[in-house]
Formats: structure tokens, sequence, C-alpha cells
């Protein structure tokens, strides 16, 4: 089996998922852990900076605590204990009977103690519970097992204050007890509610702790006394954009517009500690949090978009008018309380990342140190592989005071999901240097990098204006007009492109049109058409002074667009199964290129003006020279389903190509044959190589994040990848780069820094598929059937080994931020260095 030629490196964009957080203080500083998948990762709270990630568990975390340097992770039936970023001891639950298929389902530290709340299978289609007592660092057997009445399934535990050695267990069945964890006995059960209890949190009143059920109430309830001292009705905050919401008990119960007894129930309570009003904030699943106040036993406060999915855990800060929340949408975020009137809180701080799969991703300056990604969620985001601080969400100018001014969901104001997108530096200090296409808008839109927002023009063609002498057939006329203009105006953008000088930005859309603007103005500057094929039955009241009648660029939507080096020449391809190439200046057809079937996807290299075209229908790709009038120079197949995604390497020596077969392909253009078939897990919906070539990013189906692979052609020597089509499997990255993948990949690194590779020993690393001094200009030989041609070597790998070295310094950087360093603080891992707070995510 050959090596893999990427290999997994690390994962961005995982913030949280939907497993309550652990929040402990040390010294002056407050921690909290949260649960990635099979990681957990730390941030320090006064900033949200990321200090430590955990090793990879060998399954997905169901519970967290944490107790000083130690991390407790409940995986399956099993606690594994992790002493800052290493393994430390294995917690194994008592196995029940001949097989062990408990669950961990909370975890509580007591002292020098470890609490484990467990599921237990009794017979089929009947559960109990049990609670486990382990004294921290001995890993062989518990203190002590305690079983918990027979039908009692529980779901949560909480400890409260005074009560010496006791715990209170909640159940799905909206039973309580209270358990003494030493000496293992039930000494009292509650009378309990008619609706599971998700969520036992003890508050500042002796004796009272509050429930959050399922129903959607939030419960003080005096354990001393077995009563509920006061009850809020959807506490969860369902419906709160239709109606109002209900009081304390015995007030009305309102109607709301969700299921509050199921997923859209109460889960999770906290107190306001310290000076002030005393107030309980509730969340649940519909993303809202709910402030009350206790004194008055009335609303407080509600902050109706807290979340775009449902609220996990909940937080006060003691003694502070602080408020730390997490959601299932992937965003850890602090809210402040300024002042005690009844305003809702402001959101302070956060650290976010896509809350749906992002489907578009791609490399955004020369060094390829940073990465722009969008997905389902509507969210255009810029993310950093060096430093997770300064990744954060493009603005889309006001969105929430728009929202909340409308009294709609801010979701509903943001723009379509992004499927196209193209972006240029050249231009980034002068004005908007990003174009992206959204999903049903007709207008294509800008946004200016350096200030991460949306830019102030949106880029729609002018609508032709009917002359007087046609004006009396109306409608009928202005359809007409927009035929012999161009084609119909108002259709969705489905392609766009950034021209290499940053000036022009084309608009393909789905009649067919193809549009110019300038990025300085947003002026329309053209449009791209075909001549008319019968002119003369034009009646020249519809035909604007000094212009030709022209049609559609293509007879159906443009499917991919872009431009050369120079400014010279422009390719676009359609549905219509035709390849065009344009007088980029003069805007006329030069060439056309019928294609075998109807394109899905289209890759440029502007640099040797290949262009290569992937099948719709036959999944199969071809290679033109649009200099060569269209040329066909290779073809490749082999994909068994629909292509996703294309691109060609910076030196257009490898042509990359996934699909919904679930495979990423490696072609060597020069040789036209398959360097490599790669499966990744998941099907890849976007991919994108760095302009160095040593880092690949990819983003899959159902998966939130964006995967880095390193290239081991840059990384390792590239004699050792020869041409196949076996398919190589490799899993995704992890969220963290581990220290001894970095240390290998110096190692290399040095190692080939002494090897003279390439023309006049500029020691520059050979990538796979590359004679040794072969350099970028090799176009000629790719249409004489891959001959070598020689050509100066430094500007290509020599630079590439520079620049590798650089981005390992980087990745060990980025490591160090997630954990991968071996260098310890006060919490772990020392990680990012201070950056503004506008870097950290700070709201305002």
């Amino acid at each position: 089996m050959p090596p893999p030629l990427f290999k997994p490196f690390r994962a961005l964009g995982y913030i949280t998922d939907s497993v309550p957080f652990a929040v402990q203080r040390r010294g002056k500083e407050t921690f909290v852990t949260v649960s990635v998948g099979r990681t957990f990762q730390v941030y320090n709270c006064g900033k949200l900076t990321l200090v430590l990630v955990g090793p990879q568990l060998a399954g997905s975390i169901r519970c967290l605590a944490a107790k000083g340097d130690l991390t407790f992770a409940g995986v399956g039936h099993d606690i594994v204990e992790c002493k800052r970023m290493h393994r430390s001891g294995l917690y194994r639950s008592p196995p029940i009977g001949s097989s062990n298929s408990s669950k961990v389902l909370s975890m509580l530290v007591m002292g020098d103690m470890l609490l484990s709340l467990e599921e237990v299978p009794l017979q089929p289609g009947k559960s109990g519970g049990r609670l486990v007592v382990w004294r921290i660092g001995q890993h062989d057997k518990p203190m002590n097992c305690v079983s918990l009445p027979e039908g009692f399934v529980p779901t949560c535990m909480a400890h409260p204050d005074t009560y010496l050695n006791k715990v209170v267990v909640g159940s799905s069945s909206g039973q309580m007890v209270l358990l003494n964890f030493v000496t293992g006995m039930l000494l009292y059960t509650f009378s309990g509610f008619k609706s599971a209890v998700r969520s036992v949190t003890s508050s500042p009143a002796l004796d009272v702790v509050g429930l959050a059920l399922a129903d959607g109430r939030a419960v003080l309830y005096n354990l001393k006394y077995d009563e509920a001292v006061a009850s809020f009705a959807n506490a969860a905050g369902v419906g709160l954009g239709d109606t109002l919401i209900g009081g304390a008990e015995g007030a009305p119960q309102v109607p709301v517009g969700g299921n509050v007894g199921g997923s859209m129930g109460c889960t999770a309570l906290s107190f306001r500690t310290g000076a002030g009003v005393p107030l309980m904030a509730a969340a649940g699943g519909a993303g809202v949090i709910t402030v009350w106040n206790l004194e008055e036993r009335r609303l407080h406060a509600v902050v109706k978009d807290a979340h775009d999915a449902p609220v996990v855990c909940l937080h006060f800060f003691a003694g502070e008018p602080l408020l730390m929340s997490s959601g299932a949408d992937n965003a850890l975020k602090h809210w402040v309380f300024d002042n005690m009137a009844d305003a809702a809180p402001r959101l302070l701080r956060f650290r976010s990342g896509h809350a749906a799969p992002p489907t578009v991703v791609a490399h955004y300056g020369e060094g390829g140190l940073r990465l722009l990604a969008a997905g389902s969620d509507r969210a255009f985001r810029v993310f950093s592989t060096i430093q997770d601080q300064q990744s954060r969400e493009l603005s889309q100018k006001h969105v929430g005071r728009k929202a909340k001014k409308l009294k709609v969901k801010e979701a509903d104001l943001k723009l379509g999901r992004v499927i196209a997108l193209d972006a240029g530096t050249v231009r980034e200090r002068d004005w908007c240097n990003v174009i992206t296409a959204h999903e049903g808008e007709s207008a294509a839109f800008v946004w200016r990098l350096q200030h991460f927002t949306l830019g102030e023009h949106e880029l729609r063609p002018p609508t032709p204006v009917v002359l007087p002498s046609a004006s009396g057939r109306g409608a009928t006329n202005q359809t007409k007009l927009e035929e012999v203009t161009g084609g119909r105006i108002g259709a969705a953008a489905t392609a766009v492109c950034l021209s290499p000088c940053g000036n022009f930005g084309m608009v393909g859309s789905a009649s067919g049109r193809l549009d110019r603007y300038n990025m300085q103005s947003g002026l329309h500057r053209g449009c791209y058409g075909r001549p008319h094929p019968n002119p003369t039955d034009i009646p020249n009241s519809l035909v604007p002074p000094g212009q030709k009648p022209i049609v559609s660029a293509h007879m159906g939507p443009v499917v991919g667009v872009a431009v050369d080096s120079c400014n010279r020449l422009m390719v676009s391809c359609g549905l219509d199964k035709v390849l065009r190439i344009w007088d980029f200046k003069a805007m006329k057809v030069l060439h056309e290129v019928q294609l075998p079937s109807s394109p899905c996807r289209m890759a440029l290299h502007p640099g040797s003006c290949l262009v290569a075209v992937a099948s719709g229908d036959t999944h199969g790709i071809t290679v033109y020279d649009i200099e060569a009038n269209g040329r066909l120079v290779r073809r490749f197949t082999g994909h068994e389903d629909r292509v996703t995604s294309l691109q060609l390497s910076a030196d257009c020596r490898w042509l990359l190509s996934a699909s919904m077969d679930g495979t990423l392909r490696v072609w060597d253009v020069p040789a036209a044959q398959c360097l490599q078939v790669l499966r990744l897990g998941p099907p890849v919906t976007s991919l994108s190589l760095s302009p160095s070539l040593d880092m690949l990013a990819t983003t899959h189906i159902n998966r939130r994040g964006i995967y880095l692979w390193s290239n081991q052609a840059v990384f390792s020597d590239p004699s050792l990848f020869v041409h196949s089509s076996k398919p190589v499997d490799v899993t995704l990255p992890s969220v963290s780069a581990s220290a001894s993948e970095l240390q290998q990949q110096q190692q290399q690194l040095q190692q080939l820094s002494g090897q003279k590779r390439g023309r006049g020993g500029t020691g520059g690393v050979t990538i796979a598929g590359m004679a040794k001094g072969e350099g970028n200009d090799h176009k000629d030989s790719i249409a004489d059937n891959g001959s070598s041609s020689s050509s100066d070597d430094e500007e290509g790998t020599g630079r590439k080994r520079k620049v590798g070295d650089g981005a390992v310094d980087g990745a060990a950087s980025a490591g160090a931020s997630s954990g991968a360093s071996t260098s310890t603080g006060a919490t772990g891992v020392e990680a990012e260095g201070a950056s503004s707070d506008e870097d950290e995510g700070y709201a305002g």
C-alpha cells in the first residue's frame, strides 16, 4: 500500500458541541472545558482564548468534569482521565452480568471523589440507573456503587449546598431521589413531576434547587419541604416571536409555536450570585435565553437569538453580572448585564464556527495562511490556519439590529447560502476584493476583507429602457429588449469571477447572462453576448443607439467563468454543453468548444491558460488550452459519481478532483495519469490547495469543520509516490495536530534542506510527478503528450521548500494553539498570543 499523498493535519472551526461544558476557577482566572467530538478544548474565560486541546479519544464524549490539571471525559461506559493534554488513567465501569453496556450520563467532582451517573440496561426494553463513586487516582475499582430504584432512569444530578455527601438525582419519569454517595443509602424520594427532569442546578438559597423540565418549565424546588417554591412556564422561550410568555405559576399558559414537551423543553438553568437583583437564566431547544427576576417572580429579559440551535448549558460567573452559554450551533458566548434595568443582556464576546456544514472553501493570499469558507448556515467566515483567535465571521451590516427592529430572526435577514466565490489580494487595501454568488439571489455581492464586512455595492445588471417608439406594447417589449441586450434580467447568479487585476468582477446567471462590473464603483461595464442570429428581424426601436443586438452568453445556466492572468482571455461554460473563449476587453466570442456533456465544475489555471471541465453525466474531466483556441490536451476518467470540486495546482502539474463517490483524485497533468486516489471518509464538497502546495483544505458532507491535510510530496521524499489508481484510505484530521507529527515534519524538512534538488542546487523540494530540472513553464510539453521541457526551477520548486518551512513553523504555532506544544503553563499548554478584542470575537 503506497503512503497517502495527503496526511491528516488538523481540523478548523470546531468550538463546542451538544455536551454541557465544565467550569472551574483557578486562582484569579476561570477556565471552561468544552467537548468537540472525540476530544476536548479548554478556554480561558477572560478573553475566550484557547489554551489546551486534549488527546483524541476512542469514542465521542458524553459528559465532562474538571479538577485542577485533570479533565474527566465520559466515553461510552468508561471515564478517561487526562492530565492537561495527555491520558493519565481510565476508570472502567464495573460490568453488569456478562457484559458492560452502561452509559455515563453525568459526572460530578466532590473533593477527591468523582461521581459518575450511569444508565444501565436491565432487560430488553427496560433501563435502570446507578451512581458509581471513584477515588480520584485509583483506577482499579470504585469506592462505592449505588443502585437506583427499579424503573428509575436517571438523567442528571447535582449537589445541593450544605448537604454533606449527598446528591439529588433526576429521572426521565419526573421523579427525584436524594442519595448519600458515601454510605450508598437512598435517603428520600421526592414527589416529582409528570415531565422529565432535564437539569438540576443548585441555587444560592438554602435547600432550594432549580429544575429544568422537558415540558418547558423551570421550577424552584425546596428539598427540605418537598414542594415547589415557584414555577415559570415556558422558560425555554419557545414561540417568543409570536406570543408573550407565561409568568409565574398560576399565570395562563399561552400557546407556543413548537413542541414544548419534546425537543423544545428547558435544558439549562443558572443562578446569579453576589450583589444585585437575584436572577435566574433558563434556556432550551428554541435557542432563546430567558432571564427571570426571582424577587418579583417575573420575566426580567429575553435574548431571542442567543443561539441558532438548542442551548446546551448556562453558567453565571460567581459574583459577576456575566453569563456564559453554549449551544449546539458550535458557539460559546458571554453575555453581560450592564445595569439592573429590564434591558436584555448584551453580547460581550464569543467564539463560534459554522453552525451547518460548509460547502465552499478557498485559500486566500499568497501564503495561503487564511481560508474563506461559507456554508448552509448563511455565514461567510475567514479562518486562520495559524491562530484560531483570528478566525471570525464577516459582517453582513447590522443584521442583528435590523432583525430586532423588524422583530424577525437574524437568519431570515442574512444572505442565502454561498454557492460560488472568488477573491484576490491585489486591491485588498483599495476596495472590495471578494465576490460571492448566493443561492436564490439575482445579484452578486462584494466583500471588503480588510474590514471583514459586506461591501457597499450589489452587482446586478441595469434594466434596459424601452424606447418611446416601442413603449406601447409594455412588458412584451421589455422582455424582448432584455433578450437582445444580453439575456433575461433577474435570474439567480450562479457563477462569479474576479479579474487578476482586481478591477473587474464577472457574474454569470441562471438565464445564461454574463455581465462585467467595476469592483470599485459597482457600476455595470458591459455584457458578454453572442451576435444575434437574425439581426435584421429586430426592430430598431428595441436596440439602443450604437449597439448591436446580442443574445445571452449561454443558452442555459452559467456553470463557471474565469479570466487569464493577463486580462486577455476569458472562458465560460454552461449547461448548453459549450465552452466559450472570449476577448476580455472587446467582449466578443473568439472560439467555441462543444463539450461531450453538460458540465458541472470548471477550473482555470490563469498562468498557463489550461481549463479543466468536469462532466455532470459521464463524470469525466477534460482539459483544454484556451490559448490554443480550445484545443483538447487531456482527458481523465475514473470517478463514478458527480464531481463536487475541481482545482488545478499553482504550478499546474496537479489536477485535484473530488466526487460524491467518496474519493479525491490527484491527476498528474504532464503524465496524463492518475497519481493517487484517496478515500477521505465522507464525500468532499469543496477543496482548495494552497498556493505553496503544502496544505490542502477540504469540507465534507455532515461535517461542520474545515480539514487541513499536509502534502507529503513537500514534507517527505516525493519519489515515494508512484502513479496508482488503487484507493488509499485516510482518516479525517483531529482538532489538534499531534506534537509527533509536527516534529516528524520538521525533521523531514531538515533532511530535505541538505539535498540539492532542481537546477542550480537551489535545495528545493521536488513535487511528485516532476522530473529534476522541471519548472512551471510546461504547457507546451502537455500538448506534446507530457514530454518535459527544462526551465528555471527557482520560482517553482525552490520557493515551495521555503514556504513549506514557514508552513511547518506556522503549523507548530497552530498545534500550540490547539494543545500540541509541549510547553506548559498554569492550565496546560501555552497557546495563542494576545490579539485585539476585535480578533477575539468581541461583539459590538
